[in-house]
């Protein structure tokens, strides 16, 4: 298994497996389409600066990844905030450690851009992502809540 930095040639390989991870969130979000198909998503954006990719690569397969962004607020803001935006790794290929050592080179990426913190959304009833996080140390500071809305119409 090899992690390495994603780069632009990897965007549809990554699109592809952002669309597995967003279907296999559909069964906790109720409001996200099992249709999806993402395309043209991460080949200009994991090459802007403050954005990275990691990946992991079985054989020349890439069989997961983890992107993620600094954020930062000039003024209001002391140091950048590391957001963690995506990790998946194909189904087959869990319980290896790969998710953790994507983690670490995001980590390293966090420490290099002077980031304060890490922080990343997980969908409450997912508990294996909330048990992952727990275990790389992660721990609950806020708490986004939702108000869902009927539709009037039929829309």
């Amino acid at each position: 298994m090899v992690i390495r930095k994603a780069m632009k040639s990897d965007g549809a390989a990554l699109d592809a497996l952002l669309t597995k991870l967003i279907r296999d969130e559909t069964r906790y979000d109720s409001n996200l389409s099992p249709e999806v198909v993402i395309k043209d998503n991460y080949s200009e954006r994991i090459e802007t600066e403050g954005n990275t990719a990691f990946l992991a690569e079985d054989d020349g397969t890439i069989v997961g990844y983890l992107y993620g962004f600094l954020y930062q607020i000039p003024g209001m803001m002391l140091r950048p905030v590391a957001i963690m935006d995506a990790l998946y790794v194909e189904e087959a290929y869990r319980g290896q450690e790969i998710a953790r050592e994507l983690f670490q080179r995001f980590r390293e990426f966090a420490e290099e851009g002077h980031a304060g913190r890490i922080e990343l959304k997980v969908l409450s009833d997912n508990t294996k992502a909330m048990a992952l996080y727990e275990a790389l140390g992660f721990c609950e500071k806020k708490k986004y809540m939702e108000l869902l809305l009927t539709a009037k119409n039929g829309q």
